[in-house]
């Protein structure tokens, strides 16, 4: 997809698996949103569906899809760059597939 040069964000919707800890304040949407909120990159957060709950001893896992807003740090961001630096994120178990948002696309259903 292309990429428009002078927007200084970059939108993706990604499928990622994220751990939130036994004990988070609010459910467990919300505890996945604060995880991927906190990754360096990430400015905005919108949560299109809750793929997987997967309880374990210390935390739960869970798996979801959403669109994402990330700082751009160059013009030649690409969804694999978005994937590395998705990826890095403290409590970001994985992230399955990104796919780039053009700017004027319409809201993933």
């Amino acid at each position: 997809m292309g990429v428009v040069m002078n927007d200084p964000d970059l939108r993706v919707v990604a499928t990622l698996a994220v751990r939130v800890p036994l004990g988070a304040t609010g459910d467990l949407t919300e505890g996945a949103v604060r995880i991927v909120e906190r990754v360096d990159a990430v400015s905005a957060v919108t949560v299109v569906a809750v793929r997987r709950v997967a309880p374990g001893l210390n935390d739960t896992t869970v798996e979801l899809e959403v669109l994402l807003t990330l700082e751009r740090e160059d013009a030649g961001a690409d969804d694999a760059l978005a994937r590395r630096r998705l990826e890095a994120g403290v409590g970001v178990e994985a992230v399955t597939d990104v796919e780039t948002v053009e700017p004027d696309a319409p809201p993933v259903a």
